[in-house]
């Protein structure tokens, strides 16, 4: 009786009331704004290791708050405070990391004295200059990269001591920019694109992938001298989120630091180091991975109503056959309208009252529902298990009937309503740039779906229209693995580390598995000799 009612329900006139998509419709035809796709994603993504790692390459900047008294970390060779520029981490497992001591300063780190990096021009910017000459600063970090370690170090390996763990906290709410993505992977895929190109329209060929201490120094500049100091510095991601912040001893109160040396239960020395490449990965993996779904703990909070995404100008980012987005083939002009937008959002920034607005909607909350609710839906229609159009009928109207009024059936109606589940309604998002992204994107769901649900199409018709949805979604999520084992964790490439094969196929892999995988991201200079272990 059951099966008999369901095809009663299936053979309602639907055809004279829905019209299929058509296959491989283009993204621009159906959203309200421009890559609404990757606005969504890049909402989504934000402050989560995971999402930021798929999609590596950031084209957004965000105005961001740490609230006062947060604690972070630095690794230091020296146990005193530090008092200007320099980087912090927000997980201690990260920042041990570089808690190391040269005897001499490693080979090949300083760029060429006298390079220039030209910063963004035009009238909302000033054509100032950076003079990148650098010497790193006696007993400071000259670069981020990780220095190798004392144990099997070859002819050209300097010695090396135990640094300091240091440990500070925030004076008061802090307002930083949050640069989306990968944004501090040192390669040349476009990870650096928003900072080196936008940002500091860096026109040195020596300014660019590795001279990390010259693109901090232009950015505080850039924060100091154009934006009056009112952004105190620059969240980024790596394998670990960080923070480049632009005065220690302006915005941070000093706590403590501890030796970083080894240690054992019986207190001899003992030296894990034996264990190899992969036990050093897995001692910094295993705890960034914890951060995969969020920096937790409320130590960030973006501003969702007022940031600027690159995605939503009338800019080619992909050219070409890449999938990945980059600004390194365009006219210094042709970014300038998105250079203003910057300046605009951080003149306008208000930290006191962001913190406090209570109105504001949380759109990375909605666009999660978004995708929890259709992730796993999606594919399952696609995956082979639905063999007839009255399988995938059936799974529609059990996930499509709360939408559908039976005794006045219109798909203009049912779709809005499918829309309107998760999306707030009126100026909440018709003025805000992630909010009509999620709705264009909730719509497009929505209509797939509805259009499937149509006994004039095909079941192969259907099929295709679902598979190009997943193909525009490219939601990160999709790229999970199971649970993984205590002992292991869901390895994708996080700078520096991570082969082709673990971005392209994900999976569960322990302190052993970790040995070897370097490649992906492409940069000679860092392979395992390199990269500290």
């Amino acid at each position: 009786m059951w099966q008999i009612l369901v095809l009663a329900l299936l053979i309602l006139p639907r055809a004279a009331q829905q019209t299929a998509l058509p296959p491989r419709q283009s993204a621009e035809a159906a959203d309200e704004v421009r890559n609404a796709n990757h606005v969504f994603n890049a909402i989504h993504s934000s402050m989560r290791q995971w999402g930021s790692s798929f999609h590596h390459n950031g084209m957004s900047l965000f105005p961001a708050l740490i609230p006062a008294g947060t604690q972070f970390y630095h690794g230091n060779p020296n146990k005193e405070p530090v008092q200007g520029l320099e980087w912090l981490a927000f997980e201690p497992e990260h920042a041990i990391n570089f808690a190391r001591k040269f005897h001499r300063p490693p080979k090949g780190v300083p760029p060429p004295r006298g390079k220039e990096v030209e910063y963004a021009t035009g009238p909302h910017f000033r054509n100032a200059k950076h003079d990148t000459s650098f010497s790193a600063p006696k007993g400071e970090q000259a670069s981020l990269n990780p220095p190798p370690k004392s144990h099997d170090r070859g002819p050209d390996r300097p010695p090396v001591d135990p640094g300091w763990l240091h440990t500070y906290r925030t004076k008061e709410i802090t307002p930083l920019l949050y640069i989306d993505g990968t944004s501090a992977g040192k390669c040349d895929k476009g990870t650096l694109d928003s900072q080196d190109i936008l940002l500091l329209n860096a026109t040195s060929e020596d300014g660019g992938m590795a001279w990390e201490r010259q693109r901090a120094d232009g950015l505080c500049k850039l924060a100091n001298e154009r934006w009056h100091g009112k952004i105190k510095g620059f969240i980024r991601m790596e394998a670990g989120f960080e923070i480049i912040m632009c005065s220690f001893s302006d915005s941070l109160d000093f706590v403590q630091s501890v030796r970083a040396g080894p240690f054992s239960p019986d207190e001899a020395v003992s030296d894990t180091n034996e264990k190899g490449f992969g036990w050093e990965v897995w001692k910094w993996i295993k705890f960034v991975a914890a951060r995969y779904d969020g920096i937790g703990g409320g130590r960030v909070k973006l501003d969702y109503d007022h940031f600027v995404s690159a995605y939503t100008y009338d800019l080619d980012l992909f050219q070409g056959e890449t999938d990945l987005p980059r600004l390194e083939n365009l006219s210094a002009s042709a970014l300038e309208k998105v250079r203003e937008d910057v300046d605009r959002m951080v003149e306008s920034f208000d930290p006191v009252s962001t913190l406090d607005d209570k109105s504001s909607v949380n759109w990375q909350g909605i666009a999660d529902m978004v995708v929890e609710r259709y992730a796993g839906l999606l594919k399952y229609l696609v995956g082979g298990t639905l063999t007839s159009a009255e399988d995938l009928f059936e799974e529609l109207e059990l996930n499509l009937r709360v939408f559908v009024d039976s005794d006045a059936r219109n798909t203009t109606a049912e779709v809005n309503r499918c829309v309107a589940q998760f999306n707030p309604v009126g100026g909440y998002t018709t003025n805000s740039i992630a909010g009509r992204s999620i709705r264009s994107v909730t719509k497009k769901i929505c209509e797939t779906l509805f259009a499937a649900f149509n006994a004039n199409v095909t079941l192969s018709q259907s099929m295709e229209n679902l598979r190009s949805l997943i193909e525009y979604l490219d939601w990160s999520v999709w790229k999970r693995c199971p649970q993984c084992a205590f002992n292991e964790v869901c390895f994708i490439p996080m700078w520096p580390f991570g082969n082709v094969e673990d971005r392209e196929h994900p999976r569960c892999r322990n302190s052993s598995e970790l040995n070897g995988r370097m490649g992906y991201w492409g940069n000679p200079r860092f392979h395992e000799k390199d990269v500290g272990f």
